[in-house]
């Protein structure tokens, strides 16, 4: 009996031993398999990682290597069309004085020279750099550049010994700027009236618009339009009255005047562009049925945003698009930006040391014949060194600032003026984008709808 006890006693122990060493097993195995599940799903996070950084490195790597191959084709662009021009600039004989096939002279160089219906040819935008650009690619060009970098310091240097040695302080050639940009905030102001005063043309506009699709009579439409004509004329008109007595009012000084005159000149040719632009668009939707899914006014509008975009763009010719750079270059802005701010100085200092000796007394003692001509004649060099400060300041380091914050490509501002041989070619080639302006909504609109093709009569208006 005792026997049978303790075998069933031994029996039951090893069988609690065994359970135990099952349970033990049961839960060693559960832990395993849970750092492997763990184990598993770092290992699938960390791939996930590794699949999107690869796929942001191949984006990245694929993007850069486009913005490359594009620099690259376009530096070889740029290379050849540099030569071209080099070689068309450096011939004997001055490339604008040839005539082209249809009669007319390369003055119309970025112009579509096709003319369909007796029509003149369009204003053509290219993306193009400005002629001074490419020829200072051109060391010994460059040289030129360096050179009048080198008599501005002097100057500079000249100017403060002068104010030292004669006056007893240092004036820095200030007298001009502060003398010619005085009253600066009123002239802002100004600015500002008159920038509000052009940004309501677009409404307008669109009011015409608008009101012009609801006639449905003829004589309403003609009386509407003859109305919206005479309202425009009447606009222009006291815009430019309105700037004029306003700087006189306030009699600001010279520069700053000058800067108001400029830019009420520039809104009211961006103004005649804009308008005259897209009438031919508005009467062609508003006569005929506009799409179901658009109103009369949007088709036949251009978008706001374009009109904003012409607006502080450095042409007067108005298009829905411009060729665009794809980028903006700031180290070119600031550039630009310095050169208008040296140039400025340049011409005060010019001012200070020859121009202000000249005429300081001019209407307050007697001058003789003889010594006028002699201030005359002495005032030739620092005049024509103004104009060209003048000329590269505006047309040039002014403008390719705007062109390169607006990424606008066309940047040919000019020609080479200085190579004209006659006083038309002279005027063709100094300014393009005013004559850009007086060829596409002056000479042209004379030549295809006042004066039918009589040049002379459209030439004769446009010089007066």
């Amino acid at each position: 009996m005792s026997e049978l006890n303790s075998s069933t006693n031994s029996a039951s122990s090893s069988c609690g031993s065994s359970d135990g060493e099952s349970n033990g097993v049961g839960k060693r195995a559960q832990r395993e398999l849970k750092e492997e599940v763990v184990k598993d799903m770092a290992i699938d996070k960390m791939r996930e990682k590794m699949d999107s950084l690869v796929h942001k490195l191949e984006k990245d790597v694929e993007r850069k290597l486009d913005l490359l191959v594009e620099d690259l084709v376009g530096e070889v662009k740029l290379f050849n069309l540099k030569n071209y021009k080099l070689r068309e600039l450096f011939k004997e004989s001055s490339s604008s004085s040839i005539s082209t096939a249809d009669g007319g002279s390369s003055s119309s160089r970025g112009r579509n020279r096709s003319r369909t219906g007796g029509k003149l040819p369009d204003k053509e935008f290219v993306a193009r750099n400005s002629l001074l650009t490419d020829l200072f690619e051109v060391k010994h060009i460059k040289t030129i550049y360096h050179i009048f970098v080198v008599i501005l310091i002097i100057m500079f240097l000249n100017t403060v010994v002068h104010d030292f040695v004669d006056r007893g302080r240092i004036n820095l050639g200030f007298r001009p700027i502060v003398a010619g940009f005085g009253k600066f905030h009123i002239a802002l102001l100004l600015w500002s009236c008159m920038q509000i005063a052009t940004l309501c043309v677009y409404p307008s506009f669109c009011l015409w618009v608008f009101v012009r699709k609801d006639c449905k009579k003829n004589e309403s439409r003609k009386v509407w339009d003859i109305s919206s004509i005479f309202g425009l004329v009447l606009y222009q008109c006291t815009f430019v009255a309105f700037v004029i007595k306003a700087v006189l009012w306030l009699d600001l000084p010279p520069a700053s005047s000058v800067a108001v005159l400029m830019e009420m000149t520039r809104f009211v040719m961006k103004v005649h562009a804009f308008v005259r632009s897209n009438i031919p668009r508005a009467l062609e939707k508003t006569t005929k049925t506009a799409p179901e899914d658009k109103p009369a006014y949007a088709v036949a509008v251009p978008s706001f945003s374009k009109f904003i975009y012409f607006l502080f763009a450095p042409t007067l010719v108005y298009r829905d698009e411009y060729p665009r750079t794809k980028r903006i270059r700031w180290s070119v802005v600031f550039r630009h930006v310095l050169e208008v701010i040296g140039v400025i100085f340049y011409i005060s200092f010019i001012f200070e040391r020859f121009l202000t000796p000249l005429f300081d007394r001019f209407g307050h003692a007697e001058i003789s014949s003889g010594k006028f001509v002699l201030s005359l004649f002495g005032s030739v060099m620092p005049g024509s060194l103004s104009f060209l400060c003048g000329f590269y300041c505006l047309l040039h380091a002014w403008m390719n600032a705007s062109s390169e914050l607006l990424r606008f490509a066309d940047r040919l501002f000019y020609r080479d003026w200085w190579n004209a041989s006659s006083f038309a070619e002279y005027i063709r080639s100094w300014n393009v984008v005013v004559h850009d302006w007086l060829y596409t909504y002056i000479y042209k609109d004379a030549v295809e709808h006042v004066f039918k093709d009589c040049r002379f009569l459209a030439t004769v208006l446009v010089f007066t």
